[in-house]
């Protein structure tokens, strides 16, 4: 690669970049991992400010890999140049040099499946079939690649990342395209996951990667409160059969067994909410809160949602200075379970994804970030239930009440000033939890909006 110089220095088991120079393109800011198979970096390009992944593949192996080449690059690279869909990496760039092969791809801003997992206290089964269903998607465009179909071989936790609601798959290092020939394939795959003819090093089709599929669902399962339903557990059981005439064929089979299930629970809606606002009665009592632990919710829960910060505040601008976590993609910030979009003033607009519930937190009412109920699908509205804003709280509360699509919410679990001003407007008040982290997902907060949304009913609205 001309115009490339890299200087490492070791200490231990880690690298210290010292200089490296990518045609005058990219800043490398940090390393993302490094391993047998080479090194990842995270690089800044220098005129789009928009960050790529580098990956660094030795050349002298020493008979690590198996890697075949086309044309001079490796397998992964192969294969990804020329796939196109939303949950695979973007290929930018492929070179070489006599040393290294480079792979510039598109940096996946997310966690992995199973650090997720490890976050959360519990998973529906509403996510796990939404997962399910967008893996599903995923091999499906996989397996009708042409002119030949390509088997993923090593689907696991670890090489799925959840970016916001959407899962990407990462790591294509043993993929290899499927002929039809018999072709026996080396072993590959993690034993947990692998199907066990991949294991064997026996012929592999594509009912091998969903196998996989299904021990990743029966992961996620093993996780979820309360237990899967019978019906996709029969689904689990279907796809991990020992052998593979036994097993989902395709995984468009395998997507519409989970579509039934899906819809036998409810979890089909034809014209879901999608325009929700949050309200306090004043600054501080907890909007900015809810509207957060409501995006994660929802989005816990299957349901796309994004927060919109409506009340010209700098919000997410702030988390993301103290988090470092916090990743901001083409003007989204997301962190686990939430996404959401500052307000960045008049005269930038940043298109938001479609088929998403967008939760526009409006601050403190009257403040001009909040006109009217009739302008939302739904209204969260949060009251103080200290004695000396009582007054204000229930005189602002009650030109809202005559909208069926208000709820009330009393912060900080606060029963008895929620039933209070329960018997002054009129109208159910919930109490949301106690609640010191708004991104994580807790099952009393998702008990809280099951109960919010089912009561909502009628065509145009969530059923969960």
């Amino acid at each position: 690669m001309h115009g490339m110089r890299i200087c490492l220095i070791r200490k231990g088991a880690e690298y210290r970049i010292e200089k490296i120079i990518l045609f005058g393109k990219y800043r490398i800011v940090s390393v993302l991992g490094s391993g047998s198979s080479g090194t990842v970096y995270l690089a800044e390009h220098l005129k789009l400010k928009v960050y790529r992944a580098i990956k660094c593949i030795p050349k002298n192996a020493g008979g690590k890999f198996s890697f075949s080449f086309e044309e001079g690059f490796p397998t992964e690279a192969s294969l990804l140049k020329n796939l196109n869909h939303p949950g695979i990496p973007l290929i930018y760039d492929i070179d070489e040099d006599n040393d290294f092969f480079y792979i510039t791809e598109e940096f996946i801003q997310g966690e992995s499946l199973d650090t997720f997992v490890l976050r959360q206290e519990s998973i529906s089964q509403e996510l796990i079939i939404e997962f399910g269903i967008q893996l599903c998607e995923i091999l499906d465009y996989l397996h009708h690649c042409a002119p030949y179909p390509i088997l993923y071989q090593d689907l696991k936790p670890e090489h799925i990342i959840l970016c916001g609601n959407h899962l990407k798959l990462i790591d294509f290092g043993i993929a290899t395209f499927f002929t039809g020939s018999g072709k026996h394939f080396q072993k590959f795959g993690t034993k947990d996951f692998a199907a066990p003819e991949a294991l064997a090093g026996l012929p592999v089709t594509a009912s091998s990667d969903l196998f996989g599929l299904g021990r990743v669902l029966a992961f996620l399962a093993d996780h979820a409160a309360p237990e899967c339903t019978r019906s996709l557990a029969d689904i689990i059981a279907h796809a991990v059969n020992e052998r593979p005439e036994q097993r989902y064929q395709s995984a468009a089979q395998m997507k519409s067994a989970l579509l039934q299930v899906q819809t036998s629970t409810g979890r089909i809606f034809s014209h879901p909410i999608s325009n929700i606002a949050v309200v306090g009665s004043r600054p501080g009592v907890g909007s900015t809160h809810i509207s957060v632990s409501l995006v994660c919710v929802l989005n816990r829960l299957g349901l796309p949602a994004l927060y919109l910060s409506a009340d010209d505040s700098r919000t997410l601008e702030s988390c993301a200075a103290f988090n470092r976590s916090f990743q901001e993609q083409d003007g989204i910030y997301r962190y686990g379970s939430f996404q959401g979009v500052p307000d960045y003033g008049t005269g930038v607009e940043v298109p938001l994804p479609t088929g998403h519930c967008i939760v526009r937190d409006c601050g403190a009412f009257g403040s001009g970030g909040f006109i009217s109920p009739a302008a939302f699908d739904s209204v969260f509205f949060v009251l103080s239930g200290s004695d000396w804003d009582m007054e204000q709280s229930i005189l602002s509360a009650r030109s809202c009440a005559a909208f069926p699509q208000t709820v009330f919410i009393m912060n900080f679990q606060n029963k008895r000033a929620a039933r209070r001003c329960a018997g002054l407007l009129g109208r159910k008040v919930f109490c949301f939890p106690t609640d010191c982290d708004p991104y994580h997902v807790t099952a009393e907060k998702e008990r809280l909006v099951r109960t919010i949304l089912k009561k909502k009913g009628g065509p145009a609205h969530i059923w969960i």
